[in-house]
């Protein structure tokens, strides 16, 4: 028996588009016609009870997060689950495991559970990500990423990267060694290019290095790259990414921050009893989880989707770094 993905296999179309279609959403004359041969010729009979479902308010919001790592994540989560305690609404979470075409199609899959939004937590929009996005009719929240037509709840990375930077240049640190993540995750990649553009001319060199964000892999690239680098301030573009650095820098008998300065960004939880404490930029993602939820609520109970300014960052002195 047909369904809805031989469908969208014999059209060329999204399931939500095809989904849209049999709940007599706005769909184009020539999609419809075309919808509608692919269904008599395969003999696809719709299901009467999941299209009254699709009608029914489910009091649902389903986030989709790339994986289990990191404080930031769970911190803005946790910010969502409170406030959905006292609205009435139930979390369902899925995880893509960094895969994008799972996150893609887990969105459809959201959709075909009828939640009454969606807020997508990014760390990239791909262009299968943008042709399921333009077809859909579920309200939908993006944190971290910035895409045209929805809305958005970012913090501002590229002012944490010139806030950083601005500190080491009055330091008399000669050259710096950054731990990026993959070069997909288009905002965090904003702090560097906030770091590069204020060290630029300034005699600072830079050793731009991609890996990713757990602490094992920048532990193991800090032990290679010490013996070859003569960086004096090691920055990670997460707060996990330099307990790594300093993780190498202790089992290599180097003093922090006598011998080389630490930094990182994130203000994890633990950041500020590490030892040394960890000099970093504080993301308020509490706040940034709040306002992702009021956001969609608010689309959800049919107001304007807004566009949410960038959440401003602020920096940490600590022990790591001098």
């Amino acid at each position: 028996m047909a369904n809805i993905n031989d469908i969208a296999k014999a059209t060329g179309f999204s399931k939500s588009t095809i989904s849209r279609y049999l709940n007599d959403g706005s769909v184009s004359d020539k999609t419809k016609k075309k919808i509608k041969e692919a269904i008599d010729k395969l003999g696809y009979v719709p299901n009467s009870y999941a299209r009254n479902l699709k009608k029914t308010k489910t009091n649902i919001i389903g986030i989709i997060i790339p994986n289990f790592i990191g404080y930031t994540k769970n911190t803005a989560l946790n910010s969502i689950n409170l406030f959905l305690k006292d609205s009435g609404y139930s979390m369902l979470i899925s995880c893509s495991n960094d895969d994008m075409d799972e996150e893609v199609r887990i969105i459809e899959e959201m959709q075909g559970l009828n939640v009454d939004g969606i807020i997508l937590f990014a760390s990239n929009i791909t262009k299968k990500h943008k042709e399921v996005l333009k077809d859909l009719d579920t309200p939908l929240v993006i944190f971290g990423q910035e895409l045209d037509g929805f809305s958005s709840v970012i913090a501002d990375d590229y002012e944490a990267g010139r806030l950083m930077a601005t500190y080491i240049k009055k330091l008399k640190h000669k050259e710096i060694s950054y731990f990026d993540v993959g070069e997909y995750d288009h905002a965090v990649g904003k702090r560097f290019k906030g770091l590069s553009d204020v060290l630029e001319g300034s005699g600072i060199k830079i050793n731009h290095h991609h890996f990713d964000f757990t602490k094992k892999t920048a532990y193991e690239k800090a032990k290679e790259i010490l013996d070859r680098e003569k960086s004096t301030f090691y920055l990670g573009a997460t707060d996990n990414i330099a307990f790594g650095i300093i993780e190498a820098l202790r089992e290599k008998n180097i003093k922090i921050p006598d011998d080389i300065s630490v930094a990182g960004f994130g203000n994890y939880e633990i950041s500020s009893i590490t030892n040394p404490s960890l000099t970093t930029v504080d993301f308020p993602y509490d706040k940034l989880g709040r306002l992702a939820i009021e956001s969609l609520i608010n689309i959800i109970e049919g107001n304007k989707k807004e566009k949410i300014r960038p959440v401003k960052a602020k920096l940490m002195l600590r022990d790591s770094s001098k």
